[in-house]
């Protein structure tokens, strides 16, 4: 008779040769859902394409993990612009979802039906998915608010796209609401949805709204992600651009300024942008009789802006040449006239025609 103390050894010396077998079993078992997440998360969506579908022709799995698995397929296949396919993957997960008795499984592949018939462009089809969505969340005894401010998001945006704008400013502060209830009146997803809410009434030219929440937004960026996160330099523009427009010239001024030190320090920031920036401020310095300071800014963003062309340069070389006539400087003036008649000269390109 084998003693417990032995029954023990024997456990633990099986123990100790089974977990590795166990782990590259388990590893090989979850390697092609594990790398198709991997290369979703990367944005490499040929490569999770191909990994999920191989995970979703393995072994049986449990419906919940392959409604997952198909939603991440079609979210590849979107990016990919492959829409019939994202179409049909969508609808299986639909289907799957009908099987399971937890409402939020029909919700969630809902949602991804809302992105991909935004994709489309069928935006009463989409509009008509997220009233579905909303009746399922106000069945749930604890609607998913995040869920719910997501879809006004969606529903703004096919609202605008039929010309209902009205209706679009109301969704979309109705996304903000519901965000501030989800996540807090600090939080990022309550930003975005700030910004987005800040460009419609923009749109609208309600400046003061637009401006309370572009400023709101723009404080929690600053606030979670740094004063010179992408994000808040977006807001910042924005910001400056409203201003310009409401005729608070000095403002905007003071805005463009902070747009142009953040982008000094940010790395890879887009250098087209950053000389259009420049003209805009470089107009308003005129405006206020600086035009040293603009001769200066339009000097640089000639040096961006030559090797792209197009309005913005040519509208920069015609104010340089004002500049100097102004100055009294007219050979000057009219090296920068000749530079814009060369422009003005050279044939648009086939592929913009």
């Amino acid at each position: 008779m084998i003693s417990v103390t032995r029954l023990v050894r024997l456990g633990v010396r099986l123990a100790t040769w089974a977990t590795p077998h166990v782990k590259e079993w388990h590893r090989q078992r979850h390697f092609n859902a594990t790398e198709g997440r991997r290369h979703l998360e990367s944005h490499h969506w040929a490569d999770a394409e191909k990994h999920i579908k191989l995970a979703l022709a393995e072994r049986r799995r449990a419906i919940p993990e392959r409604i997952e698995l198909l939603l991440s397929l079609q979210k590849a296949q979107r990016h990919q612009h492959k829409l019939a396919e994202a179409e049909k993957t969508v609808q299986q997960a639909i289907a799957l979802a009908g099987k399971v008795w937890e409402r939020s499984w029909r919700a969630l592949t809902k949602e991804a039906l809302v992105d991909l018939q935004l994709d489309q462009g069928k935006y009463s089809e989409a509009e008509q998915t997220i009233n579905d969505i909303q009746k399922l969340e106000a069945g749930q005894s604890a609607p998913g608010r995040a869920r719910l401010a997501r879809c006004s998001l969606k529903l703004a945006k096919a609202l605008l796209s039929t010309g209902r704008r009205e209706e679009a400013v109301e969704a979309c502060r109705r996304a903000v609401e519901l965000s501030e209830q989800a996540f807090g009146p600090e939080h990022l997803e309550t930003a975005n949805a700030l910004s987005e809410l800040g460009a419609l009434h923009h749109e609208h030219g309600n400046h003061a709204e637009a401006q309370r929440c572009v400023r709101r937004a723009l404080e929690i960026h600053r606030s979670e992600l740094g004063a010179d996160s992408l994000q808040a330099t977006q807001d910042l523009h924005r910001l400056a651009d409203l201003l310009e427009e409401s005729g608070d010239h000095t403002g905007a001024m003071a805005e463009y300024e902070r747009v142009l030190a953040m982008n000094e320090r940010q790395v890879g920031a887009d250098r087209k942008d950053v000389a259009e920036t420049q003209v805009r401020l470089a107009i308003l310095y005129l405006n206020a009789d600086r035009n040293s300071a603009a001769r200066e800014l339009l000097t640089q963003a000639v040096g961006t802006l030559d090797r792209s062309g197009g309005d913005c340069l040519a509208f920069a070389l015609k104010t340089l040449a004002s500049i100097e006539e102004d100055a009294g400087r007219p050979a000057e003036a009219l090296r920068w006239r000749e530079r814009a008649s060369k422009l003005a000269a050279k044939p648009v390109p086939a592929s913009t025609v």
